[in-house]
């Protein structure tokens, strides 16, 4: 790694904060562009030689205005001059410093209740109405980029718990959404997106109170989306729903069929076209999701068997098995349904190869749905559309189609049905609930496959431990979906990985005109490069020595500070 890299990586570790980074580094260079002067003008001016250190204490006393004094009698005019622009232009760089590295402390500290207004002035920014765990999810994602994010919270107490968030901890406003002075506050009018994470009577209220306030492009989260037409009619552009997506996500790897997904292809802000894509769609190779359900002929093989198959040439690049993530997987290794394989090749080949290793008998799925909120009758209509019945276990949903009790029963289970369940999906919104239910599915039946929700990320690991052979994680599902609208132009993020370390695979154009090594990019950045695209070229797994030029598009694996790194180091001008 470069001098200059390892020194960038040094000061943001040690000053995170970027305008008291700025303030220092602009200190940090007046002290050594002065010190030369004083080296360079003292024997000129002054006929009297300073060795450097004495040149740079000579600058540190009289910016800090210390009063030591000074090693030799002042003459000239010039000499005065010099000191007093030392002085003044040291000084206010001090006091620039000084409140930029207290007064968040100070306050946090002293204040009654949280800040009304922001204590930068921004353009661009990012403006976020509404904290919950998708929002934390939000803000994490975008911090990926240098945006600005403002959040607007009318409730007293999440807006002090958004002020104590560990991390990524944005401006924070606290105000009322039919305050005018409040979304003025936020300098809504200079926002790029404003993104509104609240429910829909509340949504539609401060859409219409901000649209004449504003350019931005609006992005709601609604929980139904039944509600979408309105809140369009409303002023919003985008709607999204991650409980609906999560409920239809949910129904597809319940399904004992030949289900997967694509997860990388000629994603929507891509403009490269390689060769790949010019021909047929079934050939066309892309990376698929394809989840092993109970019946696949393959389970118990190797990975080599599969990536050995000359008949229908694909190749499991990668496979997710409960909250590990194992990028590189050895030929030996055996494929049982506890994994979501990453399949590299073209559709027509996957079909294939799964229509030939799916035992046939959908009659005999069942299904046990724990739960009947928005993602459990989600789930229940997608399965019920496909022929697949479902009994349904809710304690207080109103037409229960099945039991009214508690999935922490194990009577109630039992009366479901759970003995001879192929799936079962445990989707309330309570996370103890779903973790203890998960617990009592996978004791009473071991064969079959479960599939849980989390509503708090820090739920995943447990939920895994628990049994479950899938889970999703509701918050960072829907913090993908916004964050992919916001950040377009700069990455696209496909997938977030469990595990607990934050990593996420996503894709990116490398916009840099010098030519870069795979090798480079994964010492300067620590992203794991999967493939790439090119002009000519589609590669899985490249090696270290691969050159990548401008227009590339790559698809890597990385945590933030990583992806972070990996954006900096593709963009135009790096070096």
């Amino acid at each position: 790694m470069k001098p200059h890299e390892l020194l960038r990586r040094f000061i943001q570790g040690v000053v995170p904060q970027k305008r008291l980074r700025i303030y220092v580094t602009a200190l940090a260079a007046q002290i050594v562009i002065y010190a030369l002067l004083i080296y360079l003008l003292i024997p000129l001016l002054e006929g009297y030689t300073l060795t450097p250190i004495e040149s740079l204490y000579f600058v540190v006393m009289t910016i800090t205005t210390v009063g030591y004094g000074i090693g030799f009698p002042i003459e000239n005019d010039l000499t005065y001059l010099l000191i007093s622009i030392i002085i003044i232009a040291g000084v206010t760089t001090v006091l620039f410093i000084i409140p930029a590295m207290l007064s968040p402390y100070l306050e946090r500290a002293f204040r009654a209740g949280p800040p009304r207004r922001t204590t930068i002035r921004p353009d661009g920014h990012i403006v976020v109405a509404g904290f919950n765990e998708v929002t934390r999810s939000i803000i994490h994602m975008l911090s990926i980029a240098d945006n600005d994010i403002i959040l607007v919270e009318e409730d007293e107490e999440r807006a002090k718990e958004a002020l104590r968030m560990n991390r990524d901890t944005p401006q924070v406003i606290w105000g009322k959404y039919n305050d005018e002075e409040t979304w003025k506050n936020a300098w809504i009018r200079k926002a790029d997106y404003v993104i509104i994470n609240e429910e829909e009577h509340t949504a539609a209220k401060i859409i219409l109170g901000i649209t004449g306030m504003t350019d931005a492009k609006i992005i709601t989260i609604a929980e139904d989306i039944t509600k979408d037409r309105f809140l369009r009619y409303a002023g919003s552009e985008y709607i999204l729903s991650p409980k609906s997506v999560t409920g239809k996500s949910l129904a597809r790897y319940a399904i004992p069929g030949p289900f997967f997904e694509t997860i990388y292809d000629e994603n929507p802000y891509c403009t490269l076209q390689s060769v790949e894509s010019a021909e047929d769609d079934g050939d066309k190779r892309k990376i698929f999701m394809l989840p092993v359900l109970e019946g696949f002929r393959f389970v118990g093989h190797t990975v080599g068997d599969i990536n050995g198959n000359d008949e229908h040439p694909i190749e499991i690049v990668s496979y997710w098995k409960g909250h590990n993530f194992i990028m590189y997987p050895d030929d030996n290794e055996v494929i049982d349904k506890s994994m979501v394989l990453f399949v590299h090749g073209a559709e027509g080949d996957v079909h294939a190869t799964l229509d030939e290793s799916l035992i046939p008998g959908k009659t005999d799925a069942y299904a046990v749905i724990v739960g009947f909120g928005r993602i459990g009758r989600t789930v229940y209509a997608e399965l019920e559309e496909i022929g697949i019945h479902a009994t349904v276990i809710d304690p207080v949903a109103d037409k229960v189609p099945g039991i009214h009790g508690s999935g922490e029963s194990e009577a109630d289970l039992i009366a479901a049905g759970i003995s001879h369940a192929s799936v079962c999906i445990i989707a309330t919104s309570d996370d103890d609930v779903n973790i203890f239910s998960t617990l009592m599915a996978r004791t009473l039946n071991q064969r079959m496959r479960v599939l849980s929700v989390a509503t708090e990320p820090e739920s995943v690991a447990k939920l895994y431990r628990a049994g479950a052979d899938y889970v999703v994680d509701l918050p960072t599902h829907g913090a993908i979906l916004a964050a992919n609208i916001v950040l377009a132009d700069i990455i696209h993020l496909i997938l977030d990985l469990p595990g607990g370390e934050g990593k996420q695979i996503a894709a990116r154009h490398i916009m840099n005109e010098l030519p870069l090594t795979v090798e480079s990019i994964e010492a300067r950045t620590g992203v794991r490069v999967i493939g790439f695209r090119g002009r000519r070229k589609y590669v899985i797994h490249p090696k270290k020595d691969q050159i990548l030029m401008e227009g590339d598009e790559m698809i890597v694996i990385g945590t933030r500070n990583e992806l972070r790194s990996f954006i900096r180091i593709t963009s135009p001008g790096d070096n």
